[in-house]
C-alpha cells in the first residue's frame, strides 16, 4: 500500500505544478449596450423647421410627418418606412432631402442597426452636410462615429473623431473615454480621463472594480489544491460542491480499484477523474472570467450613464 500512496501524492503535485498549462485569458471581453428609452428620444426637439402648410399637404409631408411621430414613440421599424416613402416622393432637388435622410440615418442608428445607418450616411446627401447648412451636424458625427466603431471601420472612425476634435474637443475627449470602456482598455480611459471633468469619476469606477475582481489565477490554484474551491471562490456554491463530490467520487473509486487488484479498471476511472480534476481547473479560470466580464459590464453602464458618456446620451436634438 505504501507505494500506492506515494504515487497519490506525487500525482497531486504534478497536478498543481500543470495548472499552469490550462491558462485562461484574464483579458476583458465586456458586452456594455444601452437603449435610448422613449421617454428620452420623445423630448430630443427636431433641428429643423416645421413643415409648413403647403409641405404638410403633399404626399411626402404627410410621409415624413407620420415618420416622425412613429420615430418619437421609438417605433422605429414604420418609421423608417415613412421616412423612405416620403424619399421615394420628395423632388430630388428639395431642401427637405437632406433632413429627410438624416431622419433615416438616425432612425438606424437608434435601432442598433449600425452597418445600415453608415450605408445610409454614405449613399445620400448626407455626405454634403457641413456646419453652416445643417442645424445636426454635432450629433450626426457623434452617432456617426459610434456606428463606425460598432461596424468595425476604425480608419473611418479615427479620422472623423480627429476633426470632431478640431471643432469640439469636450466632445471628441467624451467619446475617447467611452470607447475605452467599452474596449474595457482601463488605462486608456484613465488618461483619456485625466484633467477633464471625468478625472474622479473614472478613478472611482476603475478602483472599485479593481477591488471586486475576482483573479483566474487564484481560482485555478484553489481548484487544483481542492476541487471546487475555485468555484466557491467566485461565488459559485452549486458548481462547487458539485466538482468536489465528482472528484472525491473518482478518487475514491479509482483507490477501491486499484486495492482490489483491478488495475486496468483502475487505470481508467483514473484518467476519467484527470480530465475532470484539469477540467474543473480550466473551468473555474473561465467562471472567474466571466464573473469579472458581468461585474465589468455592470459597474461600466453604470459610469457611464451616470456621467453621460454613451454616445447616445449626448445627442442634443431628435425628430
Amino acid at each position: 500500500m505504501q507505494p500506492l500512496k506515494i504515487s497519490f501524492g506525487t500525482l497531486l503535485i504534478l497536478c498543481v505544478a500543470l495548472t499552469g498549462c490550462y491558462k485562461n485569458s484574464c483579458c476583458l471581453e465586456p458586452n456594455i449596450c444601452y437603449a435610448l428609452p422613449t421617454r428620452a428620444a420623445s423630448c430630443l426637439q427636431s433641428p429643423f423647421k416645421p413643415l409648413n402648410e403647403a409641405e404638410k399637404r403633399t404626399d411626402w409631408g404627410k410621409e415624413l410627418m407620420i415618420g416622425r411621430g412613429f420615430a418619437r414613440e421609438m417605433d422605429l421599424y414604420r418609421a423608417i418606412t415613412c421616412f423612405k416613402r416620403a424619399r421615394f416622393l420628395i423632388p430630388k432637388t428639395h431642401e427637405r432631402l437632406i433632413e429627410i435622410d438624416y431622419d433615416i440615418f438616425l432612425s438606424y442608428y437608434l435601432a442598433n442597426k449600425y452597418d445600415e445607418a453608415v450605408d445610409a450616411f454614405e449613399t445620400t446627401t448626407l455626405m454634403q452636410a457641413s456646419l453652416e447648412t445643417f442645424p445636426a451636424l454635432h450629433d450626426l458625427y457623434v452617432a456617426l462615429y459610434d456606428a463606425y466603431i460598432k461596424t468595425d471601420h476604425l480608419d473611418k472612425a479615427n479620422s472623423l473623431l480627429y476633426f470632431i476634435q478640431e471643432t469640439d474637443p469636450c466632445t471628441s475627449q467624451s467619446l475617447k473615454i467611452e470607447t475605452n470602456v467599452i474596449d474595457a482598455d482601463l488605462e486608456g480611459a484613465l488618461s483619456a480621463a485625466s484633467e477633464s471633468p471625468y478625472e474622479e469619476a473614472m478613478s472611482s469606477f476603475v478602483h472599485e472594480y479593481c477591488c471586486k475582481a475576482k483573479s483566474p489565477q487564484k481560482a485555478q490554484f484553489f481548484n487544483a489544491v481542492l476541487p471546487g474551491a475555485g468555484y466557491l471562490y467566485v461565488g459559485q456554491p452549486k458548481s462547487a460542491l458539485t466538482s468536489f463530490l465528482i472528484n472525491a467520487l473518482f478518487i475514491a473509486a479509482s483507490y477501491q480499484l486499484f486495492d482490489r487488484g483491478y488495475v486496468a479498471a483502475g487505470i481508467i476511472t483514473s484518467s476519467l477523474e484527470l480530465g475532470w480534476y484539469f477540467g474543473g481547473i480550466n473551468g473555474a479560470g473561465l467562471a472567474a472570467k466571466e464573473y469579472n466580464d458581468r461585474l465589468y459590464e455592470s459597474i461600466g453602464r453604470d459610469f457611464l450613464i451616470d456621467n453621460r458618456l454613451f454616445p447616445v446620451l449626448t445627442l442634443q436634438m431628435g425628430f
